[in-house]
């Protein structure tokens, strides 16, 4: 069982997006769709062109975060843009679990598992949220 949860946690993007897609029955399509405008489906950290959208302070006043287990520290971008899926890990906390840190946006299945559940939510019923890829015509 370790060795499996091994091999999901060191997964790569684009298989990291089809065990997304499996597990929140959506297509596979939209998430690599969003995988490659935000990262060109690679593995990536923290984004620091984008490090004036961390949102940490505000998401702690809302009490979204929890600042004596999740502490702003170090760079300060801790808690921007992160993972393959463009995630903002401050603005995520309802996908994660209690305490979670930001890093663990830049594992590839915790990004595709959150942006699946993202775009199950916002996706599905409306396709004309900016954040959820265009679906081409029939």
């Amino acid at each position: 069982m370790t060795g499996l949860l091994l091999a999901l946690l060191t997964l790569d993007p684009v298989p990291a997006a089809y065990v997304a897609a499996w597990y929140h029955g959506i297509p596979a399509s939209q998430l690599l769709a969003i995988c490659h405008r935000e990262s060109r489906c690679q593995r990536v950290g923290a984004h620091e062109t984008d490090e004036e959208l961390d949102g940490y302070g505000g998401q702690v006043r809302l009490g979204h975060l929890d600042a004596t287990c999740q502490r702003h520290g170090g760079r300060p971008y801790r808690w921007t843009t992160r993972g393959a899926w463009g995630l903002s890990a401050a603005s995520h906390w309802q996908y994660m679990p209690r305490c979670y840190q930001p890093e663990w946006f830049d594992l590839p299945l915790v990004s595709a598992m959150v942006a699946g559940a993202k775009y199950r939510d916002r996706c599905t019923t409306n396709a004309k949220d900016r954040w959820c890829p265009r679906r081409a015509s029939p």
